[in-house]
């Protein structure tokens, strides 16, 4: 099978007139090569011309909508922003593949890249491919153990054995890097009494309290807003992914806007565990 189409059969892929291909020709908006005077359009060329045209149309039609991950301290700020964003929380993963599929303009992301040990880059070039966007971190998050002291001793991932866990639901930022911790440790989920999938961060350290589970590999921050104790395993880096037109709408502006402001840093003192020493600085620009 050839790997190029004649201007016939391009004209019949993409459901059009010959003279539509020829138009399209004169305005040099479509790939093309010449063979011995002959039109020839390479198929991989045509398929990437056809998803950037795709992603040029939706550009305009990005719902203002933050994907991705659950950050307490986020959804806090963008409530209290008054920025007119909306959230819709359900992964780093997840997240970025309905980024990529121009169900939002953004995505929350803390995903651990174990190869270099490094948070996020390696996902959003994966993902997000018909997009242009940056990577700009958001805070640093101190992540741990999250338990009840005067129920069980929890120093370390040698004391989580037959015990109750609350975990995270798969693809979520929080469940790679608990895995990575267990494979480390030569361990894996078949050392809990049980396991209950929660879908926020809010909610897996609740489970902790309210004693449906012993611990979760949970946020600094919602331990210490319930009260409960907590044991530091990793710091790591929460990013936004934003598609770049977006990046300027006003919308976005008046969340960084916010953020500038002595209202979030007393919004900030609340969440303890966040280092926002970093935020806006961009890690990568595609």
């Amino acid at each position: 099978m050839s790997d190029y189409f004649t201007t016939k059969e391009l004209a019949s892929y993409l459901r059009v007139k010959p003279r539509k291909v020829y138009d399209l020709l004169s305005k040099d908006q479509i790939p093309y090569t010449k063979v011995m005077g002959k039109l020839l359009f390479s198929k991989k060329e045509v398929t990437q011309w056809l998803r950037a045209s795709q992603s040029k149309e939706h550009h305009t039609m990005m719902p203002k909508v933050l994907l991705g991950s659950h950050d307490p301290l986020l959804e806090e700020t963008l409530k209290r922003s008054n920025c007119g964003i909306a959230i819709s929380f359900d992964g780093s993963k997840k997240g970025l593949q309905r980024m990529n599929n121009f169900e939002g303009f953004a995505c929350g992301l803390h995903v651990f890249e174990e190869e270099n040990e490094e948070w996020n880059i390696k996902a959003v070039k994966q993902q997000l491919i018909n997009t242009e966007f940056v990577l700009m971190e958001w805070a640093k998050r101190s992540r741990g153990i999250v338990y009840k002291k005067n129920k069980n001793i929890i120093n370390s991932l040698n004391d989580i054995k037959k015990l109750n866990f609350a975990s995270r639901q798969d693809g979520s930022g929080s469940s790679i890097y608990f895995d990575y911790l267990l494979k480390k440790n030569e361990l894996d989920q078949n050392i809990f009494q049980n396991v209950n999938t929660f879908y926020t961060e809010t909610d897996s350290v609740m489970s902790v309290y309210e004693d449906e589970s012993d611990f979760t590999f949970g946020l600094k921050s919602e331990a210490y807003r319930l009260n409960l104790d907590f044991t530091e395993l990793v710091q790591e880096r929460f990013d936004l992914a934003v598609d770049r037109r977006s990046y300027f709408h006003s919308n976005f502006q008046t969340l960084i806007e916010f953020c500038k402001t002595e209202n979030f840093q007393m919004l900030l003192d609340k969440f303890k565990g966040y280092d926002v020493n970093g935020f806006g600085t961009f890690h990568y620009i595609s």
